[in-house]
């Protein structure tokens, strides 16, 4: 609503010379027409005298600057907003009837009523977010999180916008996210009219509470799976738990329900078949008078694991290094080692190196080899299982190394040695800020990040290396506080071959020497398990790498995804087109990611049901296919809702308490009316707005001065004056 606006005009100077140069406009007027020729009518002469005076007199006070301000009120109407929980739990159906239905029947029919005389009302949605203003009431319920306190914090910054005076929240009162909404409430300084939908006695029901799983597991060992039933109105009935793998069951168990409310464990087990990410289900069988089944049953996702990773190390010699890291990685018991070690007249203590060893191994680890004792036969038996059958390898220096044996033996190591040097010096390892979330410098933890900077000095040899095109130096080497310009840890991935250089040696001081320190003790050991796992797993050497942002999410949530594109050269690509084909459940969606810059795209999509869902993904540039990907997803592996249906009146009668409001159950929801009656709060709020117009800027004011000069011009053309 609008209130008569003011206007005011005001000059650069004093308002005198306004009036001054207006005088003047008429008289020159007057003046310019007070004789003509040839003579015309005394109609004509008051004309053309009013043309010129008003043309001189609007280019004379342009001079001014003139600046037109304009005032006005605007009313905002007093608004009740009203709160619809739109959260799965409001589908239940308990005691007192269809929380659904009786959500719509106050929507429609008794707020509407409700509302007084000259208010105006506003209806929004929350669950997982606040959604809205809506035209209409909701018709989709279903979030799998209730967040009231985001829901008001939202709302507050909506009063920016719109005069809201009262509140009306519709809800169960239960609240699965964020932090007590008692306090956002007060915040916002209005009244909250909170009418409770739901039975507050606890309803008969069995679901799965929750599940302890590991999240990595091994193909081929049997990993367990411990959940808990709660239960509530049973007692003395039996339940049988189960759980498949979508397509078969793989392990059940029988349950005996206590009585009253309470909660029952369960062990089951399965083995996982295959490497790669596996989702798991976990059932409780459902009861006579069960309130809802939408809660028994669980899914929950685990990452497999090759079972056991073969490790071929070949020393150049016996050493701290060989003793140290084998005992290392012979702790893991998902790591196999065998080593082989150098004589000094040639051939292996422990036995031949012959293609059936390098063939039957995961990875090549060597350590200071080749050196010159190494064996040319030795060195194109290394080379042809690295570049003909992709093993990855694992390089740790040494102080006889032999550059060009080295060049031959693994063509694909990330640094290029350019030179021998028989010398030896202390160095310290400094790792890359640019690269400190890599999984070889990350190891999970931000304490281990820091770490790094501590451990103590390991050896090195003054050779210089070069970084091999395509590879990524992850540290370098310092000397006395000087960081020498030279990697000292680099990783390759090209063409589905990996490979870890090592530039030093000494590494067992990294174990010995950090075993008083319980931060960087288990640094060496992680790190080694690490980069086995790393340099085995190919997945990183995709040229499009897609991933949600996790592996499960909750219904009404949106499933955002990151991606990261690569070209033959690892060079990030910043132009592509990044689609994703979403199927599962009886969707089928595509989706578009955008670029944020670097090689890395994001994007999201919204409404999905719950259930198992797989995305493909592709990789475009300039209308050709360079990449692909793909994975899978959870929706609503989580059901929070219904962990606790009963209705949470003590929180709803909290808010309606704490900001001066009314609490009411959906039987006496008609008081609601005269609750907002009696508000002195409902009242409109005033918005003085100022616009100031610059004239002398103003284009218009131009053509009018074009036009003014235009007509007279004309009249005098048609009165024979010109």
């Amino acid at each position: 609503m609008f209130v008569l606006p003011s206007i005011e005009i005001s000059f650069s100077a004093s308002p005198l010379y306004a009036i001054l140069l207006i005088v003047f406009a008429a008289g020159a007027a007057y003046f310019f027409y007070r004789f003509t020729l040839p003579p015309v009518t005394r109609s004509r002469r008051l004309i053309l005298s009013a043309l010129r005076g008003a043309t001189l007199a609007l280019v004379l006070l342009l001079l001014l600057e003139p600046v037109l301000r304009t005032s006005f009120v605007i009313r905002h109407p007093p608004v009740v907003a009203i709160l619809a929980d739109r959260s799965a739990s409001m589908t239940i159906v308990d005691r007192t009837g269809n929380r659904a239905e009786q959500m719509r029947n106050l929507l429609t029919t008794v707020i509407p009523g409700a509302i007084p005389e000259g208010a105006a009302s506003e209806i929004y949605s929350f669950g997982t977010s606040l959604r809205g203003p809506l035209r209409q009431p909701p018709d989709t319920l279903g979030d799998e999180t209730t967040d009231i306190a985001g829901a008001f914090l939202a709302l507050a910054h909506e009063r920016e916008r719109s005069n809201i005076r009262a509140v009306i929240i519709l809800s169960d009162g239960m609240y699965t996210e964020g932090e007590n909404p008692v306090y956002r409430a007060g915040a916002m300084g209005i009244p909250v009219f909170a009418i409770g939908i739901g039975d507050t006695a606890q309803q008969k029901d069995v679901l799965v509470s929750r599940i302890t799983a590991n999240d990595l597991a091994y193909a081929g060992t049997t990993a367990p799976v411990d959940v808990v039933i709660k239960s509530s109105g049973y007692g003395g009935e039996k339940a049988e738990v189960t759980l498949n793998d979508g397509t078969r069951i793989l392990d059940r168990t029988v349950v005996v329900l206590p009585a009253g409310t309470a909660e029952v464990s369960a062990r089951l087990s399965y083995t996982p078949e295959g490497e790669g990410p596996h989702r798991y289900t976990v059932c409780v069988s459902s009861l006579p008078g069960e309130l809802t089944a939408a809660n028994n049953k669980r899914l929950f996702a685990v990452k497999v694991l090759r079972s056991t990773m073969r490790v071929l190390i070949l020393a150049a010699g016996p050493s701290p290094d060989l003793s140290i890291i084998r005992g290392t990685l012979a702790e893991d018991p998902n790591i196999s080692v065998r080593a082989l070690t150098q004589k000094l007249g040639g051939g292996y203590y422990e036995g031949a190196l012959t293609p059936q060893a390098i063939d039957s191994a995961d990875c090549i680890l060597s350590i200071g080899m080749p050196d010159a004792a190494t064996a040319s036969a030795a060195v194109e038996l290394v080379r042809s299982a690295i570049v003909d059958g992709q093993k990855p390898l694992l390089f740790v220096g040494g102080k006889s190394i032999d550059p060009p044996k080295l060049l031959a033996m693994a063509p694909s190591l990330p640094v290029i040695p350019e030179g021998a040097s028989p010398g030896e010096q202390e160095v310290e390892f400094v790792p890359d800020p640019s690269h400190l979330d890599h999984p070889l410098l990350a190891l999970g933890s931000d304490t281990e990040r820091d770490v790094w900077n501590h451990l103590p000095p390991v050896f090195a040899t003054h050779a210089v290396y070069r970084l091999r095109e395509g590879a990524i130096a992850l540290g370098s080497p310092r000397i006395r506080n000087v960081i020498l310009p030279q990697p000292f840890m680099a990783v390759r991935d090209i063409a589905g071959t990996r490979s870890l250089g090592l530039m030093g040696y000494g590494l067992w001081r990294w174990r010995l020497m950090t075993q008083g320190n319980p931060d960087t003790a288990p640094l060496f050991a992680s790190f080694l398990s690490s980069s086995i796992r790393w340099l085995t797993s190919r997945e990183e050497g995709r040229s499009v790498r897609v991933a949600p942002t996790r592996d499960q999410f909750s219904r009404g949530e949106p499933v955002s995804f990151s991606a990261q594109a690569y070209n033959a050269n690892s060079q990030p690509v910043e132009d592509a087109q990044v689609s994703l084909e979403i199927t599962g459940e009886g969707e089928h969606i595509r989706v578009d990611l955008h670029p944020l810059g670097s090689g890395r795209y994001e994007g999201a999509v919204e409404g999905l049901p719950p259930g198992e869902f797989t995305f493909g993904a592709t990789a475009a540039r300039g209308g050709r296919e360079f990449g692909r990907d793909k994975g899978s997803f959870l929706v609503g592996g989580l059901n929070l809702e219904y962990l606790d249906t009963r209705m949470n009146a003590e929180v709803l009668q909290q808010l309606a308490y704490r900001t001066a409001g009314i609490y009411l159950t959906y039987s006496d929801a008609d008081r609601l009316r005269e609750g907002l009656a009696s508000l002195r709060s409902l009242s409109p709020r005033d918005e003085r707005r100022t616009e100031a117009l610059e004239l002398h800027r103003w284009p218009y004011l131009l053509a009018l001065v074009i036009a003014l000069f235009s007509a007279e011009w004309i009249i005098r053309k048609r009165s024979a004056m010109i």
